[in-house]
C-alpha cells in the first residue's frame, strides 16, 4: 500500500493568483481541489483535498503512483526550458508540502522575481534565509528582489551579507555594485565592480556597470575602454547595446568639447582605419609614404573639386581625403612623426568610434 503524505494550509495562505483569471470565485473548494490534483499529477502522484469552510483550512493528502517522478527533477526541467509560469504552481505546491526545503524556496523566490512579482519573491526568500542564513544565492536573490522593489538600503544589506560569506561571488558583487550605482555612490560601486571583474574578467554586465561608474567619476577614457571591451567580448544584446550607446555619447561629448574638430576628417580617417584592417603593415606604410611624396608636389586640401589618384588605392580622392588617410597611416607605423598636419583630435575620435 502506498504511503500517504499530508500537509495543511489556511485559506488566507493559498495564493489564489495561481488559479488563473478564469477561476470562478464562488467555486473556491472545487478550484483548490482541481489545482492540487493537477500539480501532483504532474509528478506522478494522486492528491485528495479536503476544504474545511468552518476551520478555513485546506488539507491535502497525496500518494505516489507507479509513474512518480522526483518533483525537483521535474521542476528543474521546466526551469531549464524557461517555462517559469508552468513551474511556478508546482514549486509553490512543493513549498507548502515542505516549507523547510531550501532548494524549493530558493527556486520559488527566483521564479517570482523573474516574473516581476517582487513582493512575493522577497517574502519567499526571507523565509529561505531565516532557515538557511548562510545561503549566499538566496541572500543575493533577496537583494535583487529588493533592488527591483526600490528598497535600495535593504537590498544593500542583504547583498553585503552575501559578499561577506563569499567575497568572490560574481553575482553578489555585480548586483551590489548595481545597487550602489542606483544610490549614486559611484566610487563605492567602482570598487565593488572592479572586484567582480577580478573574479570574472568577461562579465560584461559588470564591465558596463564599471564603465558607467567611471564615467560618473569623470574618467571618460577608462569608461570608453570598458565599453569597447564589452562590445568586443559580446553577450546579451541589451547589455552590448548599452555599451554602444554610452560610447556614442562619450564621442558626442568629446566633439562638443572640441568645437574645432573637423567632422569630415573624422569620417575620412575612420574609413581609412576600417580599410587598414584588411591590409598588411607594409602595405599601410607604402600607402602613407606614397601620399606623403605626392604631397611634396602639392595637394590642395581646400578644393573639394580637385581629385587625385594613388597606386595603392582604387578610385579618386580629394586632397583632404588623402592627407587624412596619410595621417592615419603614419599613426600605424610612425606615430608622433610630424607629417605637416595635426589631426590628432580627429584621429582619436575616429579610433574610439571604430573600437
Amino acid at each position: 500500500m502506498s504511503k500517504e503524505f499530508t500537509f495543511k494550509l489556511a485559506f488566507e495562505d493559498f495564493d489564489v493568483s495561481l488559479l488563473g483569471d478564469d477561476a470562478k470565485q464562488d467555486e473556491f473548494s472545487s478550484n483548490v481541489s482541481e489545482f492540487f490534483a493537477k500539480q501532483f499529477a504532474g509528478f506522478g502522484g494522486r492528491a485528495r483535498v479536503i476544504v474545511n469552510d468552518a476551520a478555513q483550512e485546506i488539507e491535502v493528502h497525496w500518494t505516489k503512483e507507479a509513474n512518480w517522478k522526483d518533483p525537483k527533477d521535474k521542476v528543474l526541467e521546466l526551469l531549464n526550458d524557461g517555462k517559469l509560469t508552468t513551474a511556478l504552481p508546482m514549486l509553490w505546491t512543493l513549498v507548502q508540502n515542505d516549507p523547510s526545503d531550501a532548494d524549493n524556496l530558493y527556486h520559488l523566490g527566483v521564479v517570482y522575481s523573474e516574473l516581476r512579482q517582487f513582493d512575493k519573491a522577497s517574502a519567499t526568500l526571507e523565509q529561505l534565509v531565516e532557515i538557511a542564513p548562510d545561503h549566499v544565492h538566496g541572500l543575493t536573490a533577496l537583494g535583487v528582489a529588493e533592488i527591483n522593489s526600490g528598497n535600495l538600503l535593504i537590498a544593500e544589506e542583504w547583498l553585503r551579507k552575501a559578499t561577506q560569506l563569499d567575497p568572490k561571488n560574481q553575482w553578489a558583487l555585480r548586483n551590489l555594485g548595481a545597487c550602489l550605482m542606483k544610490q549614486d555612490r559611484h566610487q563605492d560601486a567602482s570598487e565593488i565592480l572592479s572586484r567582480c571583474l577580478a573574479e570574472a574578467p568577461k562579465d560584461i554586465a559588470a564591465m558596463v556597470g564599471l564603465g558607467e561608474a567611471q564615467e560618473a567619476l569623470g574618467d571618460n577614457s577608462t569608461a570608453d575602454g570598458l565599453y569597447r571591451m564589452a562590445i568586443q567580448i559580446g553577450g546579451p544584446e541589451h547589455i552590448v547595446d548599452i555599451a554602444k550607446e554610452r560610447r556614442t555619447k562619450i564621442a558626442e561629448n568629446r566633439m562638443r568639447e572640441n568645437s574645432d574638430v573637423r567632422l569630415d576628417v573624422v569620417e575620412y580617417i575612420g574609413m581609412a582605419l576600417e580599410k587598414f584592417r584588411t591590409m598588411q603593415p607594409k602595405q599601410i606604410q607604402d600607402l602613407g609614404i606614397e601620399i606623403g611624396l605626392l604631397g611634396t608636389k602639392g595637394l590642395s586640401i581646400n578644393d573639394p573639386t580637385k581629385t587625385y589618384k594613388v597606386k595603392s588605392l582604387d578610385g579618386e580622392f580629394t586632397g583632404l581625403q588623402l592627407v587624412s588617410i596619410m595621417y592615419a597611416a603614419f599613426q600605424q607605423f610612425a606615430p608622433g612623426q610630424n607629417v605637416g598636419v595635426d589631426f590628432s583630435k580627429e584621429y582619436q575620435i575616429a579610433a574610439d568610434q571604430l573600437g
